[in-house]
């Protein structure tokens, strides 16, 4: 009876484990698209705003105030980068950021980018 009770615990103690190794393999990756509005400087790095549905033309001539409301307007998002991956970056680019699916409470809200795909740049 001992030898039993001992199986059954030994594999629930092996299920548990590899339950909680899973869970920390599927991290969740959402993407954003859109075009970057701005870019500001962090003391760790670089913050670039994102804001969807937009064309360059919309984001010409805007004060920061104007790009915020059209980014809470159009679910945008800050995301922080390194500064190497913002020296690649200008304003007017279209991109695809990848985020862990975390963020912070703001409107609009701050994800730390896991990586970035230039949809279009500049000419």
């Amino acid at each position: 009876m001992k030898r039993i009770l001992f199986f059954i615990l030994l594999a629930f103690v092996l299920s548990a484990c590899d339950q909680q190794e899973q869970n920390r393999n599927t991290t969740l990756i959402e993407k954003q698209e859109g075009i970057i509005g701005q870019i500001g400087q962090k003391l760790d790095g670089c913050q670039l705003l994102v804001i969807p549905s937009t064309k360059e033309e919309d984001i010409s001539n805007k004060s920061v105030e104007e790009l915020v409301r059209m980014a809470q307007q159009k679910d945008g998002a800050y995301y922080y980068v390194t500064t190497d991956v913002a020296n690649d970056l200008e304003v007017g680019t279209q991109v695809k950021v990848y985020w862990n699916g975390s963020q912070n409470d703001s409107d609009p809200p701050q994800r730390t980018a896991e990586k970035i795909e230039i949809v279009m740049k500049l000419d």
